[in-house]
C-alpha cells in the first residue's frame, strides 16, 4: 500500500510540473504587447507580443512582419503571394480581405492589421485586437524599428539595420565606376495600359535608388511626382520625366504594355533609351519596399547596372 501512494504522489508531481510549464508556456504566448506610442500606429483591444495568427490587410507590411518572425497567416493582395522575395513564407495563407468578416472570424486571428484607410476597421475590431498604420507616416527604415517595438523584437530590427546599411556602402562603392553619383533615375511602372511615375516611398524601387544609394531624380520628377508618391504620365510627355536612367518594372500582366511602349517613337527618341540606360526589373520583386524585398533588390539592381554599362 505504501508503494502504491508513493507511485500515486510522484505521478501526481509529474502532472503539476507539466501542468504548470503549459501555464507557463501559455503566459508567454499570450503576453500583451507594451504598445508603444508610435506615431501614425493605432491600437485596438490588447495587442499580444507573440500573436501566433496574424490576419494582416496592411500589405505594404508583410515583408516587415515576415522578417521579424512574425506569423503572418493571410495576404489581400496578389504580389505578396507571388513575391520571389517571400519564398515560400506564405504558402499556407488564406487569401482575405477585409470585407470577409465571416472568413476573417473562422481563421480565429489573434491580431489584425490594416491601413488606417481601411473602411472596415469598425467591423474588425468585434473579431480581434486591431493595429491599425497610417501609410506613409513612417519611412521605410524607421517602420521596421517601429514594428519591433510592438512584438518586442527590437534586436531583430537592430540587426537587419545594421545589416542594410553595410549592404549598401559596398553596393555604391561597387557602382562608382559604372554609376557617376549626380546620376539620375526614373522609376516607372505600367497599370493596365498607363505609365506610372514613382517617388520615393511608394515602392517599385523608389526607396531603393533614391534613399538607400542615394542617386537623384529629374527636377520634373521631384515637383511632379515626389508629392503624391506616384504619378500618371502619357506617353507623349514621358520623355520630359526621364533621367539619365530609367527603372522599368515590368510584371507578367504589364509586358504587353511595355512591348508596345517600346515599340513607339516616343520611346526610341528618348535619350536614356538610346543609351542602353533602360534597367528592367521584375515588378514581382520591386513592388514593395520591406527588407526581405529589399535585400533580394540591391543584388539585382547592381547586375542590372553593370550589364547596362
Amino acid at each position: 500500500m505504501k508503494k502504491i501512494m508513493t507511485a500515486l504522489f510522484a505521478l501526481l508531481a509529474v502532472f503539476v510540473l507539466v501542468a504548470c510549464g503549459n501555464n507557463k508556456q501559455a503566459h508567454k504566448d499570450e503576453a500583451l504587447s507594451s504598445m508603444p506610442k508610435i506615431s501614425g500606429f493605432t491600437y485596438y483591444g490588447k495587442v499580444p507580443k507573440n500573436p501566433k495568427k496574424v490576419v494582416n490587410f496592411a500589405y505594404s507590411y508583410t515583408g516587415y512582419l515576415l522578417e521579424l518572425g512574425v506569423n503572418v497567416s493571410s495576404y489581400s493582395l496578389d504580389n505578396e503571394i507571388n513575391s520571389p522575395a517571400f519564398g515560400d513564407k506564405l504558402k499556407k495563407a488564406k487569401k482575405l480581405t477585409s470585407e470577409d468578416t465571416e472568413a476573417i472570424a473562422a481563421q480565429k486571428p489573434d491580431l489584425i492589421i490594416a491601413f488606417s484607410t481601411d473602411k472596415n476597421i469598425k467591423q474588425l475590431k468585434e473579431i480581434a485586437p486591431v493595429l491599425v498604420i497610417e501609410y506613409g507616416k513612417r519611412d521605410y527604415l524607421q517602420m521596421l524599428t517601429d514594428l519591433g517595438k510592438v512584438f518586442d523584437k527590437e534586436d531583430k530590427a537592430k540587426t537587419w539595420l545594421t545589416n542594410w546599411k553595410k549592404k549598401t556602402a559596398q553596393a555604391k562603392e561597387e557602382l562608382k565606376s559604372y554609376l557617376p553619383e549626380n546620376t539620375s533615375f526614373t522609376v516607372m511602372d505600367f497599370y493596365d495600359k498607363d505609365i506610372y511615375l514613382y517617388g520615393k516611398n511608394w515602392g517599385r524601387g523608389g526607396e531603393l535608388i533614391y534613399d538607400a544609394l542615394g542617386y537623384s531624380a529629374p527636377q520634373k520628377v521631384q515637383d511632379d511626382v515626389f508629392k503624391t508618391g506616384y504619378f500618371g504620365v502619357s506617353q507623349e510627355v514621358l520623355g520630359d520625366y526621364i533621367g539619365d536612367y530609367a527603372l522599368l518594372n515590368v510584371s507578367k500582366a504589364t509586358k504587353n504594355s511595355a512591348a508596345s511602349l517600346k515599340e513607339s517613337d516616343v520611346w526610341k527618341n528618348i535619350p536614356a533609351v538610346q543609351n542602353k540606360h533602360v534597367l528592367e526589373v521584375e515588378e514581382e520583386l520591386f513592388y514593395f519596399s520591406d527588407p526581405m524585398s529589399l535585400d533580394k533588390q540591391l543584388p539585382a539592381f547592381v547586375k542590372a547596372a553593370k550589364e547596362a554599362n
